[in-house]
C-alpha cells in the first residue's frame, strides 16, 4: 500500500505539490490524473524516493523508500523510459538492477520472456525504439515480483497490441490482490481499465473516489428522444424547462430533464416516443471539465499557418 499524507514539494518558487494525502490501496487499479504540470510526475518522484519532499512524507507498506531493504521485491516503478544506460544490453540492465537487490539471474530471463524482449536481450538499449524501451522499463518494474507497481504513462510509444499487453498486465497484477498505480493522458483506456482514480490539479486534490461514481457523480447526463413530430415535443419539453437541440438526424438532445419526466411528458402531450435514451459523460468530458482551471498550457483558438 502507498500513502502520502500531507505531501508538499516547492521548486524555488513553484508550489509543485500542495498538501497531498492519498492512499493506494492492493488488489486496485488506480488511476492518477491531471493536467501536465499537475504534480503527477513530482509525486511519483516522491514515493520512489528520487525528490525529497518540502513537507509531509509517502510511505510503501508503512516505510518510506529509502527504508527498504530490497526495494524491488516490495515496489516496482516505470518512471523514464530512458533510464537504462543506452550502452548496455537489456539483459545486463536487468541483471545489474537483480544484483542489487538480490533477485536471480534466472529471474531476469523470466522477465525478458515476460515483457517479450527475450529475442533482443542482447541487443544494446540505445538501439531500442521507445515501446521497447517502455517494454524494458516494465519489465525492470517486475523483477522483484512486487506487491506494488507505479507506472507512469506506461503506454508511450507502444502499438494496439502493446497497450492491450499492458492492460491485460495491470488486471491481472490487481486481480493477484497487489495495488498497481498508474498516471496516463489516455482517458478512454483509463477508464476502461482503472477500479479507482485520484485527481489532482496544480499540485492539489481534486477526486479521489472509484471510477465509476466519480464519472457518474460528475456527469452532465444528456437525454436522448426520438418521434415522429419533434416540434412539438420540443415545445412541450422547453416549457417545461429543458435545453432542448434538435439533431441533424431528427432526434432531439435534452439538457435539464430525467428521462423519465421526458417520457410523461411526451406521454400528456399525446406524442408518440419511438426511441428515449440517456447518455452520460465520458471520462474525458468529466476530467476536461473539472481541470479547466487547473491547465497550464491551453490553447484557445487555432493557429493560421502562413501563406493559407
Amino acid at each position: 500500500m502507498i500513502e502520502t499524507r500531507g505531501l508538499t514539494k516547492r521548486f524555488g518558487g513553484t508550489l509543485a505539490v500542495n498538501d497531498l494525502s492519498v492512499t493506494v490501496r492492493p488488489g486496485a487499479i488506480t488511476g492518477f490524473l491531471g493536467p501536465n504540470g499537475s504534480g503527477k510526475s513530482t509525486t511519483m518522484r516522491m514515493i520512489m524516493g528520487l525528490d525529497r519532499p518540502t513537507s509531509g512524507n509517502a510511505t510503501v507498506n508503512g516505510r518510506p523508500y529509502h527504508r527498504l531493504r530490497y526495494p524491488l521485491r516490495e515496489i516496482g516503478a516505470l518512471l523514464d523510459a530512458e533510464a537504462a544506460h543506452p550502452g548496455r544490453s537489456a539483459h545486463d540492465h536487468l541483471l545489474c538492477l537483480a544484483h542489487s537487490n538480490g533477485i536471480s539471474r534466472a529471474r531476469v530471463a523470466d522477465v525478458l520472456d515476460l515483457v517479450g524482449l527475450s529475442a533482443v536481450a542482447g541487443r544494446r538499449v540505445g538501439r531500442f525504439s521507445l515501446g521497447m524501451k517502455q517494454r524494458l522499463g516494465i519489465g525492470a518494474a517486475l523483477l522483484g515480483d512486487p506487491e506494488i507497481l507505479v507506472l507512469d504513462e506506461p503506454m508511450n510509444g507502444l502499438d494496439p497490441e502493446g497497450i492491450l499487453w499492458v492492460r491485460t498486465l495491470m488486471r491481472s497484477f490487481a486481480a493477484q490482490g497487489r495495488a498497481v498505480f498508474v498516471s496516463s493522458h489516455l482517458m478512454n483506456e483509463m477508464q476502461g481499465t482503472a477500479d479507482h482514480v485520484i485527481v489532482i490539479g496544480q499540485g492539489r486534490l481534486i477526486a479521489d473516489e472509484a471510477m465509476a461514481a466519480f464519472v457518474a457523480g460528475n456527469s452532465l447526463a444528456t437525454v436522448h428522444v426520438r418521434a415522429p413530430h419533434p416540434m412539438v415535443l420540443q415545445s412541450v419539453l422547453e416549457a417545461a424547462g429543458g435545453q432542448v437541440r434538435k439533431e441533424s438526424d431528427g432526434s432531439l438532445t435534452v439538457i435539464g430533464l430525467s428521462t423519465s419526466r421526458v417520457g410523461d411528458l411526451a406521454l400528456t402531450a399525446g406524442v408518440a416516443v419511438h426511441e428515449l435514451w440517456t447518455r452520460n459523460d465520458s471520462l474525458e468530458s468529466v476530467f476536461m471539465r473539472l481541470t479547466r482551471e487547473h491547465v497550464e498550457f491551453r490553447a484557445d483558438a487555432p493557429m493560421t499557418m502562413a501563406g493559407a
